[in-house]
């Protein structure tokens, strides 16, 4: 019989996964809050409406709490490594990376080992723009 209770954890850590299958978990987890993000994002800049004091006291809740700071660079951090990995997707969808076609003679060959190139690349520039983010927020981060 099926457990329904596997299915989430089954999903998340299937441990047969190859890099690009949690690159594309990462890129789909990125995405929806980026999503969920954009209201959030609408509502609180639309508070401009009710004019100049309830933008101000909107403001000083939101800017200045160090919640908002860590906030502000998961946002950050999100976009970045969406927008490499949607790079890294556009560029294997246009054949980039994937090779000529071949005869299929042994030993077979894959794609697999030209887009994992592609695939450590883009992880090493989003772990280099993780690094950077911590370093430009810091200030943000301890408050001065």
């Amino acid at each position: 019989m099926y457990n329904r209770r596997e299915g989430l954890i089954k999903w998340l850590f299937g441990g047969k996964y190859n890099l690009e299958a949690y690159l594309f978990l990462l890129h789909r987890i990125t995405g929806i809050a980026l999503a969920l993000y954009l209201p959030v994002h609408i509502i609180v800049t639309g508070m401009r409406i009710f004019g100049p004091e309830v933008w101000k006291a909107t403001m000083e809740k939101v800017a200045h709490s160090p919640i908002a700071a860590f906030g502000e660079w998961l946002l950050v951090v999100a976009v970045a490594v969406h927008a490499l990995n949607g790079m890294r997707l556009i560029l294997t969808e246009f054949g980039f990376f994937i090779g000529r076609p071949s005869r299929p003679s042994y030993p077979y060959t894959n794609s697999i080992d030209r887009q994992r190139v592609l695939s450590w690349g883009v992880m090493l520039l989003s772990a280099v723009f993780i690094v950077w983010s911590v370093v430009a927020f810091s200030p943000r981060f301890f408050g001065h």
